[in-house]
C-alpha cells in the first residue's frame, strides 16, 4: 500500500503527498496548509476535511470553517485524533502521521483477518484478502477513514469467537468514532447476547456506544448543522430502495460516449455485487442463524443497505464501496473458511464485483505509473 502511494505521488502529483488528499479548487484551504496542498479542479473528496480535523481535533482553531459540515465531520474522530497524537500535536508531521494512521489500519486489518483464517484451518496469507476490500483501496488512494471500521469488523469477528472481552469492547468502542456505521458491530454483538439471554454482557456491548453519544451531544450544541443529531429529516433524506433505482437509472457521465459506457457497466455490476452480498449474508444468517455474531452483523449491514439509502447516495460507486466494506468483508468470511466444495468461492464475488468499479476509478492513476516506470 504504501509502496503504491510513493509511486502514485512522485508519477501523477510531483512528489506532494497532500495530493493523497484529493483536495480541490472549488473550496478555500485553511492558510497555514494552503502553500504546502495539491489541489485538484473542481470539488475534492472527504480526505480534505478529514486532514483538517486531523490539524485541529480538539481547539479547532479556525479550521471548522473550512469544512463542509463541521459536526459530521468532527463526528468520524478516531482516525484524525490518532494522528494528531502520533504527531504530538506538531503541525508539519501530521500529514505524514494521517498517511502512518491508515497504514495501521490496513496492517491491524490483514492481521486480524490472517488470525481468524488461522483459527479456521485456513492459510495466513489470506491476510491479503484485505486490501482487496473497496475501504483499504479507496482510503490508501483517499484518505478516507471507513478502512478504519473494514479493520475493526475484522478485529470484531476474532474477538468475538475467541471470547477476548477486553480487545472486543475497545474494538467496538473505537468502531463508533470512526463513523456511525460502527454502531453496527455493536447492535451486531448486543443482538448475539439477546439471543442467548445474556443480558448483562448485551448492555456491556452497547455501553461501548456512549462515547460515542457524548461525543456527538457535545458537538451538537458546538457545530450545528443540517445533519442534526436526532433529526428525523436525516434518516428520510436516505430512506428509499436507491439501489434498484440506481439499476434502472445508472448514472449519466459527461465523458466520451465509449468511456461513458464501460463506467456505466462497471457502476450495474458493482451495484449487482452489492445485491449478491445482501443474499448472501441472509443466507448466511439463516445458516448460523443468532448463534453468529458475523451472521447478525451482516444481517444489520444488509437492512442498512435498503434502508438508509438515497438515490443519490448510489449514483457514487466510490462512496456506497467503501461504506459497505464491513459487509463485503463478512460475507467472503465462509469462502475462506471452506476453500474447498461446491461454489466456495461465491463469497469473494461481491468484492470482486464492486473492486472492478473502483479500479475504473484508478485507472488513470494506474496509468500514469506504469507510464512512469516504463518512462514513456
Amino acid at each position: 500500500m504504501l509502496l503504491w502511494q510513493f509511486l502514485t505521488v512522485h508519477y501523477n502529483r510531483s512528489g506532494n503527498w497532500s495530493a493523497l488528499f484529493v483536495t480541490g479548487s472549488d473550496l478555500p484551504v485553511p492558510p497555514q496548509l494552503a502553500a504546502a496542498t495539491y489541489r485538484f479542479p473542481g470539488t475534492g473528496y472527504d480526505g480534505e476535511m478529514y486532514r483538517y480535523v486531523a490539524h485541529a481535533p480538539f481547539v479547532p482553531n479556525g479550521y471548522q470553517r473550512y469544512l463542509d459540515d463541521p459536526e459530521q465531520r468532527y463526528r468520524r474522530i478516531l482516525v484524525p485524533a490518532l494522528a494528531y497524537v502520533l504527531a504530538a500535536g506538531q503541525q508539519p508531521w501530521i500529514d505524514a502521521a494521517y498517511v502512518a494512521v491508515i497504514a495501521l489500519f490496513v496492517f491491524l486489518g490483514a492481521y486480524w483477518l490472517s488470525r481468524w483464517a488461522v483459527l479456521h484451518a485456513a492459510h495466513p496469507a489470506w491476510a491479503l484478502a484485505f486490501l482487496a476490500a473497496p475501504a483499504a483501496l479507496i482510503s490508501m488512494d483517499r484518505m478516507t477513514v471507513d478502512v478504519a471500521v473494514a479493520a475493526l469488523t475484522a478485529g470484531f469477528i476474532l474477538y468475538s469467537e475467541t471470547e477476548e472481552r477486553p480487545k472486543l469492547y475497545a474494538l467496538l468502542l473505537f468502531a463508533c468514532l470512526v463513523r456511525e456505521t460502527g454502531l453496527l458491530l455493536v447492535a451486531g454483538a448486543c443482538a448475539f447476547e439477546l439471543f442467548g439471554f445474556r443480558w448483562r454482557r448485551a448492555a456491556l456491548w452497547a455501553s461501548s456506544a456512549l462515547p460515542m453519544i457524548a461525543w456527538y451531544v457535545w458537538l451538537h450544541h458546538r457545530y450545528p448543522s443540517p445533519l442534526r443529531l436526532g433529526a428525523p429529516t436525516w434518516f428520510l433524506k436516505r430512506f428509499g430502495p436507491g439501489l434498484f433505482f440506481r439499476l434502472v437509472h445508472p448514472r449519466v457521465y459527461p465523458l466520451p460516449p465509449s468511456t461513458a459506457a464501460i463506467v456505466r457497466v462497471s457502476d450495474s455490476i458493482a451495484l449487482l455485487g452489492i445485491l449478491l452480498a445482501c443474499v448472501l449474508a441472509i443466507v448466511m444468517f439463516c445458516r448460523a442463524g443468532p448463534k453468529s455474531p458475523a451472521a447478525l452483523t451482516a444481517l444489520f449491514c444488509t437492512i442498512l443497505v435498503f434502508l438508509l439509502t438515497n438515490r443519490t447516495y448510489w449514483s457514487d460507486a466510490i462512496s456506497y464501496a467503501r461504506v459497505m466494506s464491513p459487509l463485503l468483508l463478512l460475507v467472503s468470511l465462509p469462502s475462506i473458511q471452506a476453500q474447498s466444495g461446491r461454489a466456495w468461492w461465491l463469497g469473494l464475488v461481491p468484492t470482486a464485483l464492486v473492486d472492478l468499479r473502483v479500479g475504473a476509478q484508478l485507472f488513470y492513476s494506474v496509468s500514469g505509473v506504469v507510464r512512469g516506470l516504463l518512462h514513456f
